[in-house]
């Protein structure tokens, strides 16, 4: 099955519902701030085209959580608070951690680096004050594009790649990722 035909299964979000979307997420997480006074993880995908919630993207989704979890468990970083969200929009997933807001978004941007689906994944770091921290800020480079390895914003803003193009590669990397699970 072709990406463009694995991805696309699902019903389709409207740039009404993103907003609206991301509107909700800023509020849970604002609540969350002032509820805990702790550093906050936001987890969502970076999944192009109009379906942005299915149960290959849900997959995808559990598969960060998990691996977000075991990260904060390796490092003694106690979770405090969690919700998901799982909406048209896409799954989402937040937690207030007890840990240094910047160890979190180093080790937060070295798993969204080095991870098979890693670039799949928008792990966002808030700090206790309402700060989002960013991965230039820390040294680390701009996300790279799934295609040709350039800045992913240069190549998203120039649409320089099909969407069917983009969604047969990550499709490739999931299928990739999720046979060398099983093996």
């Amino acid at each position: 099955m072709k990406g463009t035909d694995l991805l696309s299964q699902g019903q389709s979000v409207t740039l009404e519902e993103m907003l609206q979307a991301r509107d909700k997420r800023a509020a849970r997480q604002r609540q969350a701030l002032n509820c805990y006074s702790l550093p906050l993880i936001s987890f969502t995908l970076v999944a192009p085209g109009t379906v942005k919630n299915s149960k290959v993207w849900r997959r995808v989704a559990d598969y960060a959580i998990a691996d977000i979890l075991a990260l904060c468990e390796q490092r003694e970083w106690t979770i405090v608070w969690e919700k998901h969200v799982d909406e048209r929009s896409g799954p989402e997933w937040m937690a207030v951690v007890c840990a240094p807001a910047i160890a979190l978004k180093q080790e937060m941007s070295k798993l969204e680096m080095n991870h098979p689906l890693g670039r799949l994944w928008d792990i966002d770091i808030i700090d206790s004050d309402g700060k989002s921290l960013s991965r230039r800020e820390l040294g680390f480079p701009a996300r790279l594009c799934l295609i040709c390895q350039q800045d992913a914003h240069f190549c998203a803003r120039g649409k320089h790649h099909t969407l069917d193009l983009l969604l047969d590669e990550i499709a490739r990397r999931i299928e990739c990722y999720e046979r060398e699970r099983c093996d």
